[in-house]
């Protein structure tokens, strides 16, 4: 497939499937959407537009930085965070408006049969200032204020109704503009049935940038949420940077990251040759790790091998050598380079290993070995064999 009939069913695709994906979000894999709304296009921004904590903190167990790799829905570096429930809490935890914000969609989504007893949750689209703009998905139910202002969902209160099928599930989408206003601390529903709610903020001012930014529209203003809050509450929010199990995260008060392509290098997203319907879905990430900033991490969507598909893959990089070399230091220098990857160990040695070649300057190979037990020779890159590799190219 050519790369304008790859733009072509990108578009294509992404028109058909946004309301969809929006609702959906890290549900079931879909496309993190691009939104700055303008509601509030002529109110001034503040240093720290955030004076109340989101959520009820004594809920929650953990955080989770920007950056979260769960492929292939989430191949690339997420561009939210999680706020996720004490396991102790089976009703969940509140959410508050965390500061002065403008609601300009909420979106309604049922299932059909409920998923994990859940049968229907919401996600609220609002605007904070003239730069700011945010999203929290995943809540659960909304409060009554709210519930009384908007009204029903349906056609007849002038919403968009959706309905599509996945693995045999319904799912009814209810898309509804508004323009409401909700003071700092407004109680705005209750989330965390599922495990926890996404918080996304876009700020316009802030340009991210990748070697293919056709891809990365969407992403392109991420900052981290917690940046805007209050310096005390921010302290505060920090404690909870941790992973799903409590384990806090490297270095102390890491808040993710989510672009780190690196031009005429290895470093950064990738996408397979002849990929259909969106990029990150048979992607390739070739990054750092969101809970230990020190750990590289392969994560790899559909390429097409089920013994390896879909997985993030962490090692320790190095500064010198072909084993698990910083990939910022993989360049097209004619050269294949191994990864000894966490969990392919086999008694004292390997049994498996991942093979990285460049081709050009946005092209990449990558092979995947596995010897099922046997041990591989001392330098695997002998094993390479270009026929067997996956391309990418960005």
């Amino acid at each position: 497939m050519g790369r304008k009939e790859q733009r072509d069913m990108k578009n294509k695709v992404l028109l058909a499937s946004t309301v969809s994906f929006l609702l959906l979000g890290s549900l079931i894999g879909g496309l993190t959407f691009f939104f700055l709304n303008k509601n509030n296009s002529d109110s001034p921004c503040l240093a720290y537009p955030f004076t109340v904590l989101p959520v009820d903190f004594t809920r929650i167990q953990s955080i989770i930085p920007l950056g979260n790799l769960n492929p292939p829905g989430h191949t690339f570096p997420t561009d939210h965070m999680y706020f996720y429930v004490n396991s102790s809490f089976s009703d969940g935890f509140e959410i508050y408006a965390p500061g002065n914000i403008t609601v300009t969609s909420i979106s309604k989504i049922l299932y059909l049969p409920p998923q994990d007893n859940i049968s229907e949750d919401f996600s609220l689209e609002f605007s904070v200032c003239s730069h700011l703009s945010g999203r929290f998905g995943h809540i659960n139910n909304l409060s009554r204020a709210i519930l009384e202002v908007i009204g029903g969902f349906g056609e007849e209160y002038g919403d968009t109704v959706y309905e599509w099928e996945v693995a045999g599930r319904l799912y009814i989408g209810y898309f509804k503009k508004l323009d409401l206003t909700l003071q700092a601390g407004t109680l705005i529903g209750r989330a965390g049935y599922m495990g926890g709610y996404d918080f996304w903020l876009k700020d316009d001012r802030v340009n991210l940038d990748w070697v293919n930014n056709e891809w990365t529209e969407e992403f392109q203003h991420t900052v981290c949420p917690l940046a805007y809050f209050t310096e005390d509450l921010q302290m505060q929010m920090k404690t909870k940077l941790r992973d799903w199990g409590g384990t806090p995260v490297e270095p102390v008060g890491y808040c993710g990251r989510i672009a780190f392509d690196v031009p005429n290098t290895a470093q950064g997203i990738w996408v397979r040759d002849g990929w259909a319907n969106r990029p990150e879905d048979h992607g390739l990430a070739l990054v750092y790790y969101n809970i230990n900033a020190s750990m590289g991490a392969i994560s790899i969507g559909y390429a097409l091998n089920s013994t390896w598909d879909s997985r993030v893959y962490l090692f320790s990089p190095k500064n010198s050598g072909f084993m698990n070399r910083n990939f910022s230091h993989i360049t097209n220098d004619g050269n294949s380079y191994y990864y000894y990857c966490k969990g392919f160990e086999y008694s004292t040695s390997y049994d498996k290993v991942i093979l990285l070649k460049m081709d050009g300057t946005r092209g990449l190979y990558l092979q995947f070995i596995d010897h099922c037990g046997s041990l591989l020779p001392n330098d695997p890159t002998i094993l390479y064999n270009e026929t067997s590799a996956i391309h990418y190219s960005r």
